[in-house]
């Protein structure tokens, strides 16, 4: 999910679906479609990305990635650990993304 439609495209507007967020509070879905863009690593090296079905929702702090709808689209989730650095891994036949860099927190601490 994100924020808002930049970099996406295939959009259709969105009626009627809600999220449930871990406040216990409850956001609309205002447009679903593919996005593409750049996943930035800790070692500041940058590859494409395009993701398919992903939900905006206006008013979220971070864009979050869903690890169920990675599982169920047949995608290997892996763990690394080199040194004191865990690294989260996703892979699909030849292709491989790492998720080594961490996301500061929002204002709120969460």
């Amino acid at each position: 999910m994100k924020s808002n439609t930049n970099s996406m495209y295939g959009l259709e507007k969105c009626k009627g679906i809600k999220i449930d967020m871990a406040n216990g509070s409850t956001s609309m879905v205002t447009h679903i479609g593919n996005y593409k863009g750049k996943v930035q690593c800790a070692d500041g090296t940058e590859n494409l990305i395009i993701m398919k079905n992903v939900k905006v929702v206006t008013g979220l702090v971070k864009n979050l990635f869903s690890l169920s709808t990675v599982m169920r689209n047949n995608w290997d989730l892996l763990t690394e650990t080199t040194d004191d650095t865990k690294v989260l891994k996703i892979k699909k036949y030849d292709v491989e993304y790492k998720f080594d860099k961490k996301v500061s927190q929002n204002s709120n601490r969460g």
